[in-house]
């Protein structure tokens, strides 16, 4: 069994207390999609300052969540850690089985661009436009949110791959630091396997659209792709099982989290406000349901 070691001695203090943050907020930042706040109104083609504002509040949001975590979040995060662990423990086995052919792991890799990039990106920006120039509302907030989901998810995996530092494997097989979390406990700009950010991108923009549009045709669509995404990357030695999982995990989760604080579709919204007056202060609690 191949092990895996954080070489904590070498890495700057900043490094190690990023790696700290990750163990806590990876697993429990998703809990703050059940808790949606009233959403905001939604930034648009022609106020580029309010998309700005709202990606902030996103981020804070995500990275602030796991101050929310219950007890009965362990039913979902036992599960997905068990996963993940017996991902890690099996990522070289299951390389050893994944061709090195170089024309096979080309086109893999080319068809993981266009399923986790090219798509999700021409899909968004084509939601987007049409819904605005067409003042469909609905088509117009999927589009906005889509590309909000993939730009929260891109900075928050280029924050874990930067504190995970972990080695891909190689084109045309596995190396000695292939899988490795800093390698020779120095920092790589190479070394950016940990988690798949194609995969993440393509099911954060799958959760936003199945909640959009909730039926099962459309869930399996977007799902397949998202999922054939996570398959291309490992078939294209881009990534190791482990990346793909949490991956896919993280981009799920940052989806709801934009969907159920941002559209006009989300079930629940619970909002807090203060409240002071007649010598007494206290918090107001609104939870607001649609009709």
């Amino acid at each position: 069994m191949q092990s895996i070691q954080f070489l904590r001695h070498q890495a700057p203090v900043c490094v190690r207390i990023s790696r700290v943050v990750l163990v806590c907020v990876l697993p429990l930042f998703g809990y703050a999609q059940q808790l949606p706040t009233t959403p905001q109104p939604q930034c648009a083609l022609a106020t580029p300052g309010k998309c700005a504002a709202q990606l902030t509040r996103d981020q804070k949001g995500i990275f602030t969540s796991p101050l929310h975590l219950r007890k009965k979040d362990l039913v979902w995060l036992a599960p997905v850690a068990a996963a993940t662990g017996a991902a890690f423990a099996f990522d070289h086995a299951a390389l050893q089985h994944v061709s090195t052919d170089p024309s096979r792991v080309n086109n893999f890799r080319m068809a993981s661009n266009l399923t986790g990039i090219y798509v999700p990106v021409a899909g968004a920006a084509t939601a987007l436009l049409a819904g605005t120039i067409r003042h469909d509302e609905h088509l117009r907030e999927t589009g906005a949110l889509s590309m909000e989901a993939m730009i929260d998810t891109q900075l928050l995996t280029t924050f874990i791959k930067f504190g995970t530092d972990r080695a891909r494997p190689s084109a045309t097989g596995l190396t000695s630091t292939s899988g490795s979390f800093w390698p020779n406990g120095q920092h790589s700009s190479a070394a950016d396997s940990f988690p798949s950010g194609h995969t993440a991108n393509a099911f954060a923009v799958a959760h936003v659209i199945a909640d959009e549009y909730p039926g099962w045709k459309v869930k399996l669509a977007v799902y397949s792709l998202a999922a054939a995404t996570g398959f291309e990357r490992v078939a294209g030695r881009e990534h190791f099982p482990s990346d793909v999982l949490v991956g896919g995990a993280v981009g799920y989760l940052v989806g709801g989290y934009v969907f159920n604080h941002h559209s006009s579709r989300s079930k629940t919204h619970i909002s807090f406000a203060p409240m002071i007056g007649h010598g007494g202060a206290g918090v107001s609690l609104q939870i607001s349901r649609p009709n």
